[in-house]
């Protein structure tokens, strides 16, 4: 353990370019160079230690900004942990009472505690039940068309997946969300993953959602809540979503709010809390569940990372980067990134020696790192790099999001696959067991309606 002033080591200023696709916007450089209001998709820059987040919120009369409705009930739901309490806010389309109901595992009824209304926000505190899981219903008591289902599941202590699948005959690939809701169902629904009451219909299939749910669009929460509950009722038919992580997820909790819409900052206002502690791991329901999540995964001969896999993780296994990552997020310097008060302390004590802190600082900051690497999307000179990452990992294709394209392709004659495409969530990578397929994969793209189409390969 050492001991020494942080701020002249960790303020990383970070200059990135988010090159995007054609026609989307020219590169842009730096953290701290305002993206023009024409960019669609502004760069992705960490901000150095200690710069105060951007107050992206805005005063609005009522919740018609909030989108609520039938197919939006979660939107304002915020529920956390606290000891043997789960503790629920959740917002109404209208002001009065709210309606809130307890259900246990074996179907009994548990009190909700007293229910606190100020307008259209609502709060409760009730306690735990026994059992791995608790059903809510909630919502407006006057109007029966404003009340939703959330069920909350208990945390685990082994609750990480494993890193590793094998022996899949089919997989599917959405890349970056950013809070479009409509999109995402809607290209779910096309590929057969869900149906049309937004129910998981995949069977025995699995998705990957690679990282970057949050931000930028408008329905952060609500992709949240429905990836939360998707992923258990995929689990229950046979099948798996797979969460892995991608750099705005990072952003919010260690609260850079740049890239978050006024109309998401607008639930944290109604409950009377900063954003970014609707999802701090230490309470939050979604924070706790993102964070039990990877960087990197593995389905049989395919590695899927948000940015990618660069050469300075070859010494990693993925098993490894992901309990390194289960011990970084769970240090309070983690959770402290915008505390100038704690960093400026001249007694701090960093919880390991300098080459172990460096180590976390390149991961959450640095271009090599997974959830930042954009080499392989916007260059055509990393091929040897990637066939390192492919070699180490006995792999035959990287399936990468993170840097925005116009559709879904192929590159370095097919050993990497782009799936971030603007308008994000719009197509879904279909890969598919094929011995007449290349490296033994058939390669299809599917959008919002229409047969799977196969993927270009560009370079």
């Amino acid at each position: 353990m050492i001991s020494r002033p942080i701020r002249t080591m960790s303020v990383l200023c970070l200059v990135g370019f988010a090159c995007l696709a054609p026609g989307l916007g020219a590169c842009s450089p730096g953290p701290n160079s305002a993206p023009p209001s024409h960019d669609p998709a502004p760069p992705d820059d960490p901000a150095p230690h200690g710069q105060p987040a951007s107050d992206t919120s805005q005063s609005h009369p009522d919740t018609t900004l909030l989108g609520l409705g039938p197919k939006h009930g979660e939107y304002g739901l915020w529920a956390r942990f606290d000891g043997d309490t789960l503790r629920i806010n959740w917002i109404t389309r209208a002001p009065g009472q709210g309606l809130l109901e307890v259900v246990a595992e074996d179907g009994s009824r548990a009190p909700p505690g007293r229910i606190h209304s100020t307008g259209v926000a609502h709060a409760a505190a009730l306690e735990l039940v026994p059992g791995e899981s608790v059903r809510l219903h909630y919502g407006a008591a006057a109007d029966p068309e404003d009340r939703h289902e959330t069920t909350i599941r208990r945390p685990r202590a082994d609750e990480r997946p494993p890193v590793g699948v094998q022996g899949l005959d089919s997989l599917y690939v959405i890349g970056d969300i950013h809070g479009e809701y409509e999109n995402m169902v809607k290209v779910l629904r096309n590929a057969g993953l869900i149906d049309a009451d937004l129910r998981w219909s995949g069977g025995t299939h699995h998705l990957v959602v690679l990282g970057d749910m949050m931000s930028r669009g408008a329905h952060s929460t609500a992709v949240l809540w429905f990836l939360y509950r998707l992923e258990q009722e995929a689990a229950a038919a046979g099948g798996r979503v797979h969460i892995v992580l991608g750099n705005h997820e990072f952003l919010v909790i260690l609260d850079d709010l740049r890239y978050v819409q006024s109309k998401e900052s607008r639930i944290a206002e109604l409950h009377g809390t900063p954003y970014h502690r609707m999802y701090d791991p230490r309470h939050s329901v979604l924070g706790r569940w993102l964070m039990t999540k990877p960087v990197a995964i593995q389905v049989d001969d395919v590695v899927l990372a948000h940015g990618g896999l660069g050469s300075e993780y070859l010494p990693y296994t993925l098993e490894a980067l992901d309990d390194s990552l289960a011990t970084w997020v769970a240090e309070e310097s983690f959770y402290r990134w915008a505390d100038d008060a704690y960093w400026e302390d001249p007694d701090l004590v960093l919880p390991v020696d300098s080459v172990g802190w460096d180590r976390r600082l390149d991961f959450f900051f640095e271009p090599e790192s997974p959830i930042w690497h954009r080499d392989y999307a916007q260059t055509d000179t990393a091929g040897d790099e990637l066939d390192q990452v492919l070699e180490r990992f006995e792999a035959r294709i990287h399936v990468i999001a993170h840097t925005p394209i116009e559709r879904m392709h192929q590159q370095y004659g097919g050993r990497v696959i782009l799936t971030n495409t603007f308008p994000f969530a719009a197509e879904v990578l279909l890969l598919t067991r094929d011995p007449e397929g290349q490296d033994g994969w058939a390669r299809h793209r599917i959008g919002f309606e229409g047969p799977p189409e196969p993927l270009e390969t560009f370079f």
